[in-house]
């Protein structure tokens, strides 16, 4: 299989990847990773990138074993850029055209990552029994 070639392509290999780690482990984890990729677009579109990324820093405490923390990885990695603190760094300092596009790079990863969490992390109320 050759390489993915268009942006969008990488981001959804990436995005998949991690969202299959995220699923292969800790349920608890998944569940509060799964909030947090469902809700993650529209903080975005609500309080400004800055802010968004801030507000996962905050909860996470720079700890990638809960689901803030675990999800600003995957999006950091998802978009390019080594971690989340680092992310945050570059976000802070952007000119404005650079802040516009990392704020679409990230609605872009966060769609993708959203998107896998939907098929692989299925709450208890997708399933069909659940209503039973």
């Amino acid at each position: 299989m050759s390489e993915p070639r268009t942006r969008s392509q990488r981001m959804a290999g990436l995005a998949l990847q991690r969202v299959e780690q995220v699923a292969a482990g800790n349920t608890d984890l998944a569940r509060d990773y799964r909030t947090r990729a469902l809700g993650f677009p529209a903080l975005v579109m609500q309080s400004g990138l800055a802010q968004a990324v801030g507000f996962l820093r905050a909860k996470s405490g720079d700890d990638i074993g809960n689901g803030y923390g675990r999800f600003l990885a995957d999006l950091a990695a998802v978009v390019g850029v080594v971690d989340g603190e680092k992310l945050h760094k570059r976000i802070i300092a952007a000119s404005l055209p650079e802040y516009r596009l990392l704020t679409r790079d990230a609605l872009d990863a966060g769609g993708w990552i959203k998107r896998f969490v939907q098929t692989l992390l299925k709450s208890e109320s997708d399933h069909p029994d659940a209503a039973s």
